[in-house]
């Protein structure tokens, strides 16, 4: 029995351990692939490599950091920043908002889907950009119209998923249900929303992505403020360094906002 217990206590120590390397490794791993990639970066630039791509031409990754820490010190930097995470938070939000009682309308009713679905999917492929326009007619101020491609961003994907996940759901669970006595709503709440939230959480991080793609293209055709806008105005500048560093920016924002879902997916979803 003793060594039992010794054993019983030595085994989720060793697994703890075992984990804690794997994560150590995997974050090396990383962390040795971004440099790599300046490596492989510096090397081309600096020997002024044209082919297959002119490498040659852009500015070196170490002149790069040095304007981007420059940056770091300027208040206008972190305004441009806030003010594009409020918008895709906007859009997000109201992405969610519309896009999951929706997608849980047309997953569970063959109507509604014949009714609203051809036109959705009518607007579905059209390039946000080119709801630019559109959105400077329906709106009466640009902020507005920015926060509504975002949202467009993200509510044809996040729409999509719902809609999957909710014809997905086991009816021996709906039937369960109804026999304990919940009504429709209840069955919503407790059965078809924890049944759908994986589906709901991988649309989020779908939509996300075209929500940052949505205001960065909102901000360069119509903002003043902005990390989309700063990269707009830095490359009509010709300061390649500060379009760099703004392209950059938004590719590091993107990848924290899909952290961010995810690590609320682990945290709700703990049966997953």
């Amino acid at each position: 029995m003793g060594v039992e217990r010794q054993a019983q206590a030595v085994l989720p120590l060793g697994w703890k351990n075992a984990k804690k390397r794997k994560r150590a490794t995997a974050y090396a791993v990383r962390t040795a692939s971004v440099l790599l990639f300046l490596l492989a970066w510096h090397v081309l630039v600096h020997y002024n490599i044209q082919y297959p791509l002119q490498f040659g031409n852009l500015p070196k990754p170490l002149d790069i950091l040095g304007a981007w820490r420059v940056d770091l010190m300027k208040q206008q930097y972190y305004n441009d920043i806030l003010a594009s995470v409020f918008r895709v938070a906007a859009g997000i939000l109201l992405g969610l908002a519309f896009a999951v009682p929706l997608g849980l309308w047309i997953g569970l009713s063959p109507r509604a889907s014949d009714l609203l679905f051809p036109n959705l999917e009518l607007f579905r492929p059209i390039p946000l950009i080119a709801y630019l326009p559109v959105a400077m007619l329906l709106f009466t101020t640009i902020e507005s119209s920015i926060i509504f491609i975002t949202f467009v961003g993200a509510f044809f994907p996040i729409l999509l998923c719902c809609r999957d996940a909710a014809r997905q759901v086991p009816q021996s669970l709906v039937q369960a249900a109804h026999c304990l006595g919940c009504g429709p709503i209840r069955v919503v709440w407790k059965i078809y929303l924890p049944a759908m939230a994986p589906g709901i959480f991988t649309g989020l991080s779908v939509g996300i992505g075209a929500s940052w793609m949505g205001v960065i293209t909102g901000e360069m055709m119509s903002g003043q403020t902005g990390i989309g806008y700063a990269t707009w105005q830095a490359y009509h500048l010709l300061d390649y360094n500060e379009s760099i560093i703004g392209m950059f920016s938004i590719g590091l924002l993107g990848y924290a906002s899909s952290a961010l879902v995810r690590a609320v997916e682990r945290t709700v979803i703990r049966w997953k």
